[in-house]
């Protein structure tokens, strides 16, 4: 979690991922911070192998050899969809990787992803409203 934390602030945003988070373990709702507003998404961890011989399978090229797969998922809130793309653009970014986005079906590099979050950051800043959540132990 040190490591996706640091490439966060490297790139310039301010999500706290939930530190005590064991980044082995991820399954479900990891609860972050963004601009000091709780929110969150869904994270796991897949079979990267089967995941990428299925997408293959489905005509799509996603590069590779790969050695680890993530699915983020989040609900519709403006805060948790920034949230998201920072999270998987840093982390594909530190570890070599790439997006793969299946809502809008095409394969993406982190320095995309990340440039997506950044301006949706700067586009909804003042509309985002007050948090779904608040996550105390988040701090």
């Amino acid at each position: 979690m040190r490591e996706w934390q640091a490439g966060l602030d490297a790139d310039g945003f301010d999500l706290l991922l939930y530190q005590s988070a064991v980044f082995e373990e991820l399954s479900g709702f990891l609860p972050v911070r963004l601009d000091g507003a709780g929110t969150g998404f869904e994270v796991f961890h897949e079979d990267c192998a089967a995941l990428v011989s299925e997408l293959g399978e489905e005509g799509w090229d996603v590069g590779g050899p790969w050695q680890y797969a993530m699915s983020f998922y989040f609900g519709g809130d403006s805060r948790e969809l920034i949230s998201v793309l920072a999270a998987a653009g840093s982390y594909a970014r530190i570890t070599g990787g790439i997006v793969f986005d299946g809502e809008e079906a095409k394969v993406q590099q982190p320095a995309e992803v990340l440039e997506e979050a950044r301006r949706l950051r700067d586009s909804y800043k003042d509309k985002l409203g007050a948090p779904r959540y608040e996550w105390r132990d988040a701090q």
